[in-house]
């Protein structure tokens, strides 16, 4: 059940990281923005998603707090897809998008520590794939150009944008009611269980 939901969780994640690629050709002509200002959006994520997942990574190691970290990051994540589609300027969806990558960038270093602490070792390579490779590709490669440039063009990219956080919601409900938090392994419980 861990694997399945963190896997799915990802998956979302990486829908809601692609979305403005996939919504480009929608965004860019309504809010003017030139070649640039697409480059600066992709590039201010990824810089906040790198320092997210080593500053997340960092405190998950000192105090051990996975879960409730895991709820707030997808919440936020979530929250900021719907922020997403209500910019009405260049320098409202650049903000967005770095708060997105801060929220988004501690996700899957959260869900490997749970993965390596709650699965079995026998299983934990099988369930690491799947927790990053499996939901990441399937939704966030697969589903999401087909489903969010049809909703665009049905109803709007801002609606597409709504629409892709809020299933995120519902996951980190799940996750909230659903997942157990295994204290972290000190280095003192490491020696003592070593040979």
């Amino acid at each position: 059940w861990l694997t399945a939901l963190l896997s799915l969780n990802f998956g979302f994640v990486l829908l809601d990281r692609n979305a403005l690629s996939f919504l480009m050709p929608f965004v860019q002509p309504e809010l003017g923005l030139s070649n640039t200002q697409v480059g600066m959006l992709a590039a201010g994520l990824s810089l906040t998603w790198a320092l997210s997942a080593f500053g997340i990574g960092f405190v998950t190691d000192r105090f051990g707090s996975r879960k409730k970290l895991l709820v707030l990051a997808t919440v936020l994540f979530a929250l900021c897809s719907v922020a997403s589609g209500l910019v009405a300027s260049f320098a409202a969806l650049l903000v967005t998008r770095l708060l997105m990558g801060a929220a988004e960038g501690g996700i899957m270093p959260l869900s490997q520590s749970m993965v390596a602490t709650q699965v079995d070792p026998r299983r934990r390579g099988l369930s690491m794939g799947i927790v990053q490779g499996f939901g990441s590709s399937l939704m966030g490669s697969f589903i999401a150009p087909v489903v969010l440039v049809a909703i665009a063009s049905t109803w709007g990219w801002r609606n597409a944008f709504f629409l892709a956080g809020v299933p995120a919601l519902f996951v980190a409900l799940l996750m909230a009611l659903t997942i157990r938090e295994e204290p972290p392994v000190t280095r003192r419980d490491a020696k003592a269980a070593a040979p």
